[in-house]
C-alpha cells in the first residue's frame, strides 16, 4: 500500500508547507479511474477543492466533491479515483501528539467531557461551516506564497483549526475522537487493529500506527488478544472475506483485494485451508443451497 504522507513529502508535484511533524499540502491528481490502497501514520484532513474521490473503510464508503471535508484517522483506506474533473484537495496532516498537546494547553477552554469514540468509523465527515470554508481558502493562499510563512504562524494555523472544531457542537463526534486519544495504549491498539485489519499492511506498519516498536507491539498484542498478530489478522480477513463472498457479487480478485490479502492465489489457498473449498466453489454451493 502507498504511504500517502511519505509520498507527498518526497514528491515535487505538490505545493506543500512542513513545520515540525505537521504538513499542509495541495494534492492534485488527474488519472484514469482507478482503485488503490493508501495509509498514513498521521491523521489528516481533506478539504476538497474540486473533482470527486471516494475513501472506503471496512464499514463504509465516503464520496466527496467540491466543498466537502473529511477527517481520516491514522491508518489505511481504499480509495477510488473517478475519471472526471481534476481532483484537487488541501490535505492537512496532524499527528496525535500535536492534538494531545493542544488539549492539554487549552483544556479550560474546550469540552472536558467526551462520549466513548469506540463505535466511530475510521473516516469522519466534517460539517463544512462558514468558518471552515474560510479556513480552507486561507490555507490555499498560504500554499501559493513564494516564501514560507514563519513557523510560529503555521503552528497557530493548526491550533486555529482545532479551536474552531472544539468551539462548535456540530463537530462533537470529531472532538470526541480527539479526546479519546488520552485513553491508554491498549485502547488505541484495539481501535487501530479493528479499523485496519482488512488491508495489506506489514506488521511493522501496524506497530508504527500503534506508536510502538515491532517487538513491543507483538508483546502487547499477544498479551491482549491471546494470539499472535499474524494469526489474528488472517482470521479477521477470512471472516470478512466469507461475509463478502456470501453477501456480494464481487469477483474473487476484487474480494481478495478488498480484504487485504497479498494476492488472489494467497487468498484462495488460505480460504481452502479453512473451509475445504475454493472461494468460488464455496459461493456456488451456498448460492444453490439458498435457492
Amino acid at each position: 500500500m502507498l504511504n500517502l504522507l511519505s509520498a507527498i513529502k518526497e514528491s515535487n508535484r505538490f505545493s506543500k508547507i512542513e513545520v515540525n511533524s505537521l504538513l499542509f499540502a495541495e494534492f492534485t491528481c488527474m488519472e484514469e479511474e482507478t482503485k488503490f490502497g493508501i495509509w498514513s501514520d498521521n491523521n489528516y484532513f481533506a478539504f476538497i477543492s474540486s473533482g470527486k474521490k471516494m475513501w472506503r473503510t471496512i464499514r463504509g464508503s465516503y464520496v466527496v466533491e467540491e466543498g466537502d471535508i473529511l477527517f481520516i484517522k491514522r491508518g489505511a483506506n481504499l480509495t477510488h479515483q473517478f475519471f472526471d474533473d481534476e481532483f484537487c484537495a488541501v490535505f492537512m496532516f496532524i499527528p496525535d501528539d500535536f492534538i494531545l498537546d493542544f488539549i492539554k494547553k487549552y483544556d479550560p477552554l474546550i469540552y472536558a467531557r467526551a462520549k466513548d469514540a469506540v463505535g466511530q468509523d475510521a473516516v469522519l465527515v466534517v460539517h463544512p461551516d462558514e468558518l471552515l470554508r474560510n479556513y480552507h481558502e486561507s490555507i490555499r493562499s498560504y500554499l501559493s506564497l513564494s516564501q514560507k510563512p514563519p513557523e510560529q504562524l503555521l503552528l497557530l494555523k493548526f491550533e486555529e483549526l482545532l479551536m474552531s472544531l472544539f468551539a462548535n457542537a456540530a463537530h462533537r463526534e470529531l472532538t470526541d475522537y480527539f479526546l479519546s486519544l488520552r485513553q491508554p495504549q491498549e485502547y488505541q491498539m484495539t481501535r487501530i487493529m479493528e479499523a485496519n485489519f482488512a488491508y495489506n499492511l506489514k506488521l511493522e506498519n501496524y506497530a508504527e500506527l500503534c506508536n510502538m516498536s515491532l517487538s513491543t507491539f507483538k508483546r502487547y498484542f499477544k498479551q491482549y488478544f491471546r494470539v499472535s498478530p499474524a494469526t489474528w489478522l488472517k482470521n479477521k480477513k477470512l471472516d470478512l472475506a466469507l461475509h463478502k463472498l456470501t453477501t456480494t457479487d464481487l469477483s474473487i480478485t476484487d474480494l481478495s483485494f478488498e480484504c487485504g490479502f497479498e494476492d488472489t492465489s494467497h487468498f484462495i489457498r488460505v480460504f481452502k485451508e479453512r473451509h475445504g473449498q475454493t472461494p468460488l466453489r464455496y459461493r456456488q454451493v451456498h448460492s444453490k443451497a439458498e435457492l
